[in-house]
């Protein structure tokens, strides 16, 4: 969000980058579908080629096969990536009607062979740099923040008995050696405050929030449509193990319910069987229906 703010504030743009992917099935029972298919594959192997390129990228381009033509296929691609490919032919169809409509038939096939096909490579190419670039930036700004968490592990018992004050003071003569000017001294209030905090807080000390590579969430959701947040995991398994308590006490309570339901059932039933005008009032109903 933030290379997005700076990048518009440039007057730039900074590409999708999120690396959601989804089965999407493509055209390919024609000689138009079949060339942009090509056209698309030739500059995703161009740029897995790069020295720079993505596993997965390099992997994806080199176990990809475009079937022959007539028949279509479906392939998981990046979400983000195919949204604006698809925006990007939109425009590219949009040109060539706005072409056909003052133009001959001949003269429109001619103008997206030499003028529109190229831009089209063009976009295509661009469209698919610009996000697997953004991509890499991302990953590198989290593997950046990773390393960052990671300078906890191991500093428990030397940090056992400091305070944020201390951490604070560390911070500050490491900054100094990396400017040129002298820094300025600390406010003495403010490291009074952080005195007062520990250098460990329980819950919050090499959370795996900040060191994980990969976390599940745990969701239950209701018969009713309700959602239930059950925790964050390291693991599939733990993630498993807590839906799995969660729904075992989900379905005591669900027990525990009908059990008193069927109690309260049982007490309304004898309070109305031991009204004494129970029965009066049963035929006094009975006789009003006679009479109508």
């Amino acid at each position: 969000m933030e290379r997005m703010q700076k990048a518009k504030e440039s007057g730039t743009t900074f590409g999708q980058s999120s690396t959601y992917s989804e089965p999407v099935i493509f055209k390919n029972d024609d000689e138009a579908s079949h060339k942009t298919n090509q056209m698309v594959f030739d500059v995703m192997k161009k740029l897995a080629a790069h020295d720079n390129a993505s596993e997965a990228l390099k992997k994806e381009a080199a176990e990809f096969k475009l079937p022959a033509m007539g028949e279509n296929f479906s392939q998981v691609v990046p979400k983000s990536l195919h949204e604006t490919y698809m925006k990007g032919l939109e425009i590219y169809k949009a040109k060539v009607g706005a072409y056909r409509a003052n133009h001959t038939e001949e003269e429109t096939k001619k103008h997206v062979k030499d003028v529109l096909h190229a831009e089209w490579q063009e976009a295509v190419s661009g469209i698919a740099k610009n996000y697997y670039e953004s991509v890499a930036t991302v990953a590198g700004d989290a593997a950046a923040v990773k390393k960052y968490y990671m300078t906890q592990k191991g500093r428990e018992k030397e940090l056992k008995d400091k305070t944020k004050a201390d951490i604070m003071k560390e911070i500050w003569a490491e900054l100094a050696k990396l400017t040129d000017k002298p820094m300025p001294p600390l406010d003495d209030e403010i490291l009074a405050e952080l005195a007062q905090e520990p250098a460990i807080i329980e819950g919050q000390f090499n959370h795996n929030w900040g060191t994980a590579d990969k976390l599940y969430k745990s969701e239950a959701i209701s018969p009713f449509g309700e959602k239930y947040l059950l925790g964050i995991f390291e693991t599939m398994e733990e993630s498993e193990k807590a839906f799995l308590a969660w729904n075992e006490e989900y379905e005591k309570a669900r027990e525990q319910l009908k059990v008193e339901r069927d109690q309260w059932g049982k007490q309304e039933q004898a309070r109305v069987d031991a009204d004494p005008d129970r029965e009066a009032f049963t035929a006094s109903i009975f006789a009003e229906d006679d009479e109508d």
